[in-house]
């Protein structure tokens, strides 16, 4: 059979081994283990060689671990509802699902986590698996090997193989763009009181007037700073344009009269705060500036803590420009550094975004193992707002993998979290993600529900951008019930507001959902523009990987074009000429009417 992919040398002979064992171990139990961190790579290769299984009259099945992960239970499940297998038929057995159980419980009264539950399960399998005489192909990560041995010894005393997959696949880019995770930026210390706006301008003014070179210029500049900034996050902005550019330049301020005091640590820190803003404004490629600048400031005055944090926002913004090479380098030294010092809510963090990059590479056992350990550590140190973004995070990861019922279990348990501590802005964003998880399931009306509450939540609050979120999710609700109108209303009201905060990827987003919606509509020459204006945001923005998306989807739509029957209505068939005759006979003719009455007048006179 032709290879549907081209794998390593190393991996194909892995296969080799692999498709032998299964034409080999019929009629006997065979537990195959293959660790495997590639997910995508898994997935060609379990295509593969079950298409050649099929070849040799052996059928293929499939069993996909749950939350109560047993693979005898699992087995015995299909085996009792399948007569071919009753009848002793040749087949193979696929098991996956273990790199995505939990580490963690998720209620208090759990015992055990579902990884626990699997490794228990395999330890006392041997007895109730020889009714199944066949081969049975255990997909696990490489961690989980390294653990069955010492956790599940008896499984792995009587197991007939194990063999390894290495990583292939760098990027995996979906057709259409998901909403983006929002990684955890990471802030300076800071005074939290901040004195009303005009308190500051009065204050500022008087001082400038009197003593312009005093050093309390310089802290007072980069409060004006964090509350023209506060006010453009929370939606209270009243020129949001003008005080955008209000917050960049008391922060720019600030940075120079630190400088010129010779004040590094808070030059640093008011670096970072410019930074984290411009990143809030979707400006990726500008934010990189200050962080680099405040990295270098702090390697200066060898303060490690401060380099751990510059390099995890530099990381961040590596990360939404779709560099991710550079966004891992980054986090990487940022952890390196978080657990030297014992930092572990840095650790929790520099995971936490570590996670995000390899979710966006495709890596998505990584970044599950990641998000698991991030949350682990937020339960230690008891950060709820941490515990309440990983679950988050996870839950996420699972909707993407199609495992929806775990992502609302997650969900719901971050909305515990969330309303537990008072955070209405958390609550709104797990109401959003539990709106998605519904919606994948089918369950639109609980996922238009959802949206709604999030969207109340955000108007009580004053939060813009969860605001769009939420009407992003309501489009997207009624787009799957078809009906699709409604949904270019809510999807252009979203996109509004990412427009008017300066969300311009989000936009970017937006007008990539609103193309295909217009798509739907028979529409097709408004999706293109939709898509060619999508392309020219993620363009200036340097998100190269999405324009790659945007180039993929607009030769589809080109194709679509091609094939629809013109929307116009059709010429006549009469000569193009014979049409416009008449109009040219009229104006020969007026013409020289015009000319006759001129000349008659002119013989007169």
């Amino acid at each position: 059979m032709t290879s549907p992919f081209s794998p390593s040398r190393t991996n194909e002979e892995t296969y080799e081994e692999l498709i032998s064992l299964i034409e080999n171990s019929q009629g006997r139990l065979a537990p195959i283990i293959v660790a495997c961190d590639d997910w995508a790579l898994r997935q060609r290769v379990i295509d593969r060689y079950e298409a050649e299984a099929q070849q040799a009259n052996i059928l293929p099945y499939r069993v996909v671990l749950g939350r109560e992960p047993s693979v005898r239970a699992a087995l015995a499940k299909l085996k009792d509802e399948n007569d071919y297998l009753q009848q002793g038929g040749e087949a193979v057995f696929t098991v996956t699902g273990a790199e995505t159980l939990l580490r963690v419980t998720l209620e208090a009264e759990d015992e055990q986590s579902e990884l626990d539950k699997f490794f228990g399960y395999l330890q006392w399998t041997r007895e109730g698996l020889r009714e199944f005489r066949y081969p049975i192909v255990l997909w696990v990560t490489y961690r989980i090997l390294k653990e069955i041995s010492r956790r599940a010894p008896d499984f792995w005393s009587w197991r007939k193989a194990v063999l390894r997959f290495e990583t292939e696949t760098e990027s995996i880019i979906s057709t259409l763009p998901a909403t983006p995770l929002q990684p955890n930026p990471i802030e300076p210390l800071s005074d939290n009181f901040l004195p009303p706006l005009e308190e500051l301008q009065a204050e500022i003014q008087q001082l400038e007037s009197t003593s312009a070179d005093s050093p309390n210029l310089a802290t007072l500049y980069d409060q004006l700073g964090q509350v023209y900034a506060n006010r453009v996050r929370t939606g209270k902005a009243k020129n949001l344009e003008q005080e955008r550019q209000a917050a960049i330049a008391a922060f720019k301020v600030a940075i120079y009269r630190y400088h010129q005091l010779d004040q590094k640590p808070a030059q640093s820190a008011v670096l970072t705060r410019l930074g984290n803003f411009l990143f809030s404004l979707s400006r990726f490629q500008e934010a990189i500036a200050p962080h680099q600048k405040s990295l270098e400031i702090e390697r200066e005055i060898s303060n490690q803590q401060g380099e751990s944090v510059a390099l995890g926002n530099l990381g961040n913004a590596y990360y939404w420009l779709g560099q991710y090479q550079q966004a891992i380098e980054f986090h990487q030294q940022n952890l390196k550094i978080a657990r030297k010092f014992g930092d572990r809510k840095g650790e929790s963090y520099a995971l936490g975004n570590l996670a995000l990059v390899y979710y966006s590479l495709g890596q998505y056992q990584q970044a599950i193992e990641l998000h698991q350990q991030n949350l682990e550590i937020a339960r230690e140190i008891e950060d709820q707002y941490s515990e309440a973004s990983a679950l988050g995070n996870l839950a996420f990861a699972y909707n993407f993998l199609g495992q929806y019922q775990q992502a609302i279990n997650l969900f719901q348990q971050q909305l515990k979290v969330v309303c537990r501590i008072g955070d209405r802005f958390g609550e709104a964003n797990a109401l959003n993600g539990l709106g998605n998880a519904y919606h994948s399931l089918g369950l639109h009306q609980q996922a238009l529900d959802l949206h709604q509450q999030a969207l109340k939540i955000a108007h009580e609050i004053g939060n813009r951008q969860i605001e769009s979120h939420a009407l992003n999710g309501l489009g997207s609700a009624y787009y799957s019930l078809g009906q699709y109108k409604q949904a270019i209303d809510l999807y252009q009201l979203s996109l509004k507001i990412k427009r008017e905060i300066g969300d311009w990827r989000g936009s970017a987003n937006s007008l990539f959902n609103q193309a295909h919606t217009f798509a739907k509509l028979g529409q097709s020459l408004w999706g293109l523009q939709k898509l060619q204006e999508a392309k020219q945001l993620y363009a200036a923005l340097g998100l190269n990987h999405e324009v790659e998306k945007c180039n993929a989807a607009i030769y589809k739509f080109n194709q679509i074009i091609a094939a629809e029957p013109p929307t116009f209505p059709k010429l006549r068939d009469e000569p193009h000429k014979s049409r416009l005759f008449p109009k040219q006979a009229s104006s020969w003719v007026y013409f020289l009417i015009g000319l006759a009455i001129a000349l008659l007048i002119a013989w007169l006179l």
